[in-house]
């Protein structure tokens, strides 16, 4: 039978070549078992290089530290902004976005940050004058620290007349005249309490009859008064 075979028939048949299970390039094939780093939506380890490339163009980078200067409140040495920062620097978070961030919160800040000069002119022409009163007044009356409490927090027009309010309803309750020698319990409004007052609510004098007659009464009152101590004194 062997003698029966043509030269066709002695060809061997050739074994196809087998595809790689990856590649690292166009044409180039991996060696070995596909890795697991590289996804099968990737073709190529070098389609994968390409991708992260892309990814840090839109995702950026993060600098080697983050600048806060720029910001009228955040202050970068601050422990929390520390942490932030840390955070923001391993999640790749670009200067650029930082910068965004830091404006936001600014502008937000300054939304309700007090114009003190804006304040002043809803006082009035005489808004100095009246802050000069109210001041000293709080001086006289309070310690140093409650002074520098109340003197701290009360920033607004408003603020200081509610506290002109307040300072006329105490110095109302104070007009008293002493009786005897004791002084010691006697709360004296002396002419310059009572001239403050008319300069703080001149408008009011000027419009509101019944107030005028007050002021004209508490004039008197503080006069005798004043006049009482200066004798005493002597």
């Amino acid at each position: 039978m062997t003698d029966d075979l043509t030269p066709q028939d002695t060809i061997e048949t050739p074994i196809p070549a087998l595809e790689p299970s990856w590649w690292i390039d166009e044409g180039v094939a991996g060696v070995g078992d596909k890795p697991a780093w590289l996804s099968d939506k990737f073709k190529t380890a070098a389609d994968l290089a390409k991708s992260y490339s892309e990814l840090e163009k839109r995702v950026g980078s993060a600098p080697d530290e983050y600048d806060f200067s720029k910001s009228k409140f955040l202050d970068g040495d601050y422990a929390p902004i520390q942490e932030f920062k840390a955070l923001a620097k391993e999640k790749r978070v670009p200067q650029e976005v930082m910068d965004k961030m830091i404006d936001s919160f600014d502008r937000y800040m300054d939304e309700f940050t007090i114009d003190s000069k804006e304040e002043a002119v809803k006082l009035g022409e005489n808004g100095k004058a009246r802050v000069e009163v109210l001041d000293n007044w709080i001086k006289t009356n309070l310690t140093k620290e409650s002074y520098e409490a109340l003197t701290g927090s009360v920033r607004t027009a408003d603020g200081i007349k509610a506290l002109e309010q307040l300072r006329g309803k105490i110095m109302e309750n104070n007009t008293v005249v002493p009786s005897g020698n004791d002084l010691s319990s006697a709360n004296v409004v002396s002419l310059a309490d009572v001239q403050a007052e008319l300069q703080t609510n001149y408008e009011k004098y000027k419009k509101d009859p019944t107030y005028r007659k007050e002021i004209t009464a508490k004039l008197e009152l503080a006069s005798k008064n004043t006049n009482y101590i200066d004798k005493s004194s002597v």
